[in-house]
């Protein structure tokens, strides 16, 4: 009998990490499940399991910046991002940070199964949906140079609550998610992205996604030395 793929679920919604696991045993093995984004790769180095799913959004540490550790790291685990961020900025900041595959919360258990086999077999897999969505305009994915310190890049006139907006952006944090952590309304959040485009002097939604997560990087490699 052919072994089970093992599966790790990483979000920090409980309830859709149970829905998950039930939708995909007794096909795979889901060995674990992740609430916290600190808790990852811990857990990927105590369980080795074959495919990491996991939401952009997680407290601790984000998907993205958890994808690009364990790509450069080595580890063995395929990762397959399970999300509600349908924009094309996401979806290529992912395929940027080496993720194997992408596809919504709002897809059904046919299509999850599906995306599994896929990146199993060696495969990328993105939705349909993503895929027929609008390619990026020229220019959008241009990087933000460096460096990400003192005012040669604004970062120093924003304000602590722009900051605190910037970190969680960078963090993969939607404006409604930013709203709710920072008790403020989405217009006010609104507003502060659009200060914090015309300081650094960012023209594009990607890049100030790119420039945040990046940010996001610094400081968490700050916190760790």
């Amino acid at each position: 009998m052919t072994p089970r793929a093992r599966l790790v679920i990483a979000d920090d919604h409980p309830l859709v990490c149970s829905g998950l696991k039930t939708l995909l045993e007794p096909a795979y093995e889901v060995v674990a499940t992740v609430q916290d984004g600190k808790d990852v790769m811990g857990t990927v180095a105590r369980y080795d399991p074959d495919v990491v799913m996991m939401d952009l959004s997680l407290p601790g540490e984000n998907g993205l910046v958890l994808s690009r550790r364990l790509k450069e790291e080595g580890q063995r685990p395929r990762i397959v991002v399970v999300t509600m961020h349908a924009d094309r900025v996401y979806v290529d900041e992912a395929l940027r940070a080496g993720v194997d595959g992408y596809l919504l919360k709002t897809a059904k258990a046919a299509e999850l199964r599906h995306a599994l086999s896929e990146v199993l077999a060696g495969r990328r897999y993105v939705s349909p949906v993503l895929r027929r969505a609008q390619a990026s305009p020229p220019g959008l994915a241009a990087d933000i140079g460096e460096p990400l310190d003192g005012d040669s890049t604004g970062i120093a006139q924003l304000t602590e609550r722009q900051r605190e907006v910037l970190l969680l952006v960078g963090q993969g944090n939607s404006n409604q998610e930013i709203a709710a952590r920072l008790g403020i309304t989405l217009k006010a959040i609104e507003y502060h992205r659009a200060r914090i485009r015309r300081v650094l002097a960012i023209t594009t939604r990607a890049g100030l996604y790119r420039f945040a997560t990046r940010y996001a990087e610094r400081l968490d490699q700050r916190e760790k030395t």
